[in-house]
């Protein structure tokens, strides 16, 4: 025992003088004496002297829950309904304020008031109109008893109720343009000695931000006066790389870690984008807090549960240990005073980490392996058992061929068309996108828009106070009433004798009706173009009632993929504030050169392959090229139209492919599938697969390829097996031997 001990104290001096490879970096190097191992069974014997120089340490193999995740950038913002810009309805001069920046509001609670030139003029109409009212009334009630006996001509007291018609479709007018404004008839019917205030009103609860008010400013009507936030809840968004976006979905359990603030918080992911930024080609996560502590515009970081499972067994992450090709822990086998056994046990683990166990410690689920609960596995030191079990030569035993999943083909002549490489991205077509927008100008009042939402045709997505549609309505109601009281008149007219009425006044009069009436009708057919329903309208003129707020409904299904408004913005017409996309039309549109263009015709088919996950690959197909050169890349457009492959919710906007496309006639050459091809800085390279076991890297030189296979120029020759699946893991392992 003693003489082996010795032969391997000689032996691991030897090498350490040769290449200095025990010496770990953070760590003591191993003792030349005191150790025992056998590389064939993988065991090793450590005296207490020895296992105390390296600091050896174990921990207990345990059965728990585990998930894996997947780590983001997170940053926390406002939800898009909790901040709001206040205005101001009527231009004007600020008489009081009542709030300052970092005061509490309620919504709707009154944050200044105004005078306003506007509604003084408004009170003097009002009080002319029941002046008039009043007139006119009387004017009827005198003259009504003559007309019955006949003193006064029909015609004239056809004038006088008509005139106290106007007055009271007048008044009625002046009342509801009011309410519009917030002031009642009793507060116009006040004294002009009594000041007439118009309120700005808070549109959300929350607290003021900033506020450019102060007493006497004269502002302008819609103009952006201060800025409210309710952080009552925050939304904390999560950037996903075109790579990951397929591992992520509503529901997952989210760990979001604020560094400034030492705060950790436990949610789960409320909604995702349907679409990629165009410049970033990043989309996001989105969840709720309602941590007071976390403010909009923090950052941190997002550690997401992409999948769990129950009762694994697992080792902690920090006894694992690998060579490149081989995973493995360290089992303590005995342990006394004197000495301890160890053996090397290979390990199949799977991407889940335990997160019940200890929370202080990451564990590693176990797929497969001779580890067992209760086994204890070294945690420290095993960095320097690794350096006594080396790879001289990289050999795969069927195990682990099994655990890499390698598989492997024949590199032989075949033909392979010649393709053209086309750079393409995912777009949505014109016809299933919809910019939101309202055709009136004014200010954002309420929304029900959040990140992701799926929307129906017809779906209310947001309202807007615009003066204008108060107008047109007002305008409507003024009209169909005038019109309704010329209708009147005319039947009463031609009821009555020839005599009393001319036909002049009867044309004219009838005229003027149906004058009217196609007013009214064109008015009906404004709103109707703004979006508003027949039955709102009908309801409008039925109920002399005027909509405070401009609908803007949503004209196509689909998911709302960008909003750019804000509560209490003043928007102009038209202008761009959200956008809906139906992604389950999509087009994919790609580059090509101004030498490679005339190549492509329409129907000329391809593959397209995803940059961000390999494995999602179909057909394309050209449906038609750009008709214009840019000038600065030299490049054309081309379109492509998917083949039969159902790809609903896997493709987005904006992600990235790569397109082969079919140019000219195969050729007979070498050729091996294009998995099988890595690459290694300037270099191409294979891994070659020997009938004893062995695996060799051998560069080689490649010319074209069909997207499926490329050929090989030199380097292999025919029958030789190439490592098609797994050969990526083995780069890592080659690296570790040399």
């Amino acid at each position: 025992m003693k003489n082996c001990v010795l032969e391997f104290a000689i032996f691991v001096l030897a090498l350490w003088l040769v290449s200095g490879v025990y010496g770990h970096e953070g760590h003591q190097p191993l003792p030349t004496s005191g150790v025992e191992v056998n590389t064939e069974t993988g065991r090793l014997t450590l005296s207490a002297q020895a296992r105390s120089l390296i600091g050896l340490q174990t921990a207990e193999v345990a059965v728990g829950d585990v998930h894996s995740s997947l780590v983001a950038y997170a940053e926390s913002v406002s939800p898009w309904n909790a901040s709001a810009f206040g205005s101001s309805r009527l231009s004007g001069r600020i008489v009081k304020l009542f709030v300052r920046p970092g005061d509490a509001v309620s919504k709707g609670q009154i944050v200044a008031t105004l005078q306003s030139r506007e509604l003084e003029n408004l009170r003097l109409e009002y009080l002319q109109a029941v002046q008039d009212y009043a007139l006119n009334r009387k004017l009827v009630d005198l003259i009504k008893p003559s007309a019955r006996s006949g003193g006064v001509p029909f015609q004239r007291v056809a004038e006088a109720e008509n005139a106290l018609q106007q007055s009271e479709t007048q008044l009625e007018m002046l009342r509801l343009r009011a309410n519009t404004l917030g002031v009642t008839a009793q507060e116009l019917e006040r004294s002009s000695d009594v000041d007439l205030y118009h309120a700005i009103r808070s549109p959300i609860s929350g607290k003021v931000v900033h506020s450019d008010l102060s007493e006497g400013k004269y502002v302008e009507a819609f103009e952006h006066l201060y800025e409210i936030v309710n952080n009552e809840q925050i939304w904390i968004r999560i950037q996903l790389l075109e790579k990951d976006i397929g591992k992520v979905s509503a529901g997952q359990k989210v760990n979001v870690s604020f560094v400034e603030l030492g705060l950790n918080v436990e949610t789960q992911i409320d909604r995702l984008d349907v679409a990629l930024d165009s410049k970033a080609k990043v989309s996001w996560a989105w969840l709720s807090a309602d941590n007071p502590k976390i403010l909009p515009g923090l950052v941190g970081s997002a550690t997401i549960q992409v999948s769990q499972a129950k009762n694994r067994l697992s080792v902690p992450s920090n006894s694992v240990y690998s060579d490149g090709l081989q995973t493995y822990v360290f089992v303590e086998q005995a342990a006394t005073s004197t000495s301890s056994e160890y053996r090397k046990r290979i390990l199949s683990l799977g991407k889940q980490s335990h997160s019940s166990i200890n929370a202080f410690q990451k564990h590693v689920e176990i797929l497969s392996g001779e580890v067992y609960p209760g086994d204890r596995v070294v945690v420290r030191g095993g960095h320097e058992l690794s350096s006594l079990f080396f790879l001289n030569v990289l050999k795969l035993n069927e195990s682990d061929r099994n655990r890499l999943g390698i598989r492997t083909s024949v590199a032989s002549i075949q033909s392979i068309a010649e393709t053209l490489t086309v750079p393409a991205s995912v777009k949505v077509p014109q016809e299933f996108r919809s910019i939101v927008s309202s055709q009136l100008p004014g200010s954002i009042v309420s929304h029900e828009l959040v990140p992701g939402r799926p929307i129906k045709k017809g779906d209310l997505l947001l309202e807007v106070a615009s003066p204008e549609f108060q107008a047109l309505q007002l305008d409507l109601l003024k009209t169909n009433l005038d019109a309704t009281l010329s209708r009147s008149r005319v039947e009463r007219m031609f009821a009555t004798t020839t005599e009393a009425v001319s036909a002049k006044i009867r044309i004219e009069t009838l005229a003027d009706a149906e004058r009217l009436e196609s007013r009214a009708k064109n008015i009906v057919r404004q709103l109707g173009s703004f979006g508003l329903k027949t039955a709102e309208i009908d309801a409008m003129v039925r109920d002399k009632k005027v909509m405070e707020l401009l609908p803007i409904r949503a004209n196509m299904d689909g998911y709302l993929v960008r909003w750019s408004g804000v509560l209490g913005k003043t928007i102009t017409a038209n202008e761009e504030l959200a956008e809906i996309q139906n992604i389950d039309n999509v087009w994919i549109e790609g580059l090509v050169s101004v030498q490679d263009a005339p190549r492509l015709t329409e129907k000329t088919q391809g593959t397209a392959r995803l940059l961000s996950n390999q494995s999602v690959e179909f057909p394309v197909i050209v449906s038609r090229l750009g008709p214009m050169i840019d000038e600065a890349t030299r490049t054309r457009k081309v379109y492509l139209t998917l083949g039969n492959a159902s790809l609903s919710g896997v493709l987005r906007e904006n992600m990235q492919l790569s397109i082969h496309l079919s140019i000219g006639e195969g050729r007979m050459a070498l050729a091996a599938p294009k998995e099988a091809v890595l690459r290694d800085g300037a270099h191409n390279f294979v891994f070659l697969q020997s009938a004893f076991g062995n695996v060799d890297r051998r560069r080689i030189s490649v010319g074209r390829s069909d997207g499926q296979f490329i050929e090989v120029l030199d380097g292999i020759k025919a029958g030789e097996r190439v490592i098609v699946a797994g050969a990526r893991e083995l780069q890592t392992a080659y690296t570790s031997l040399r």
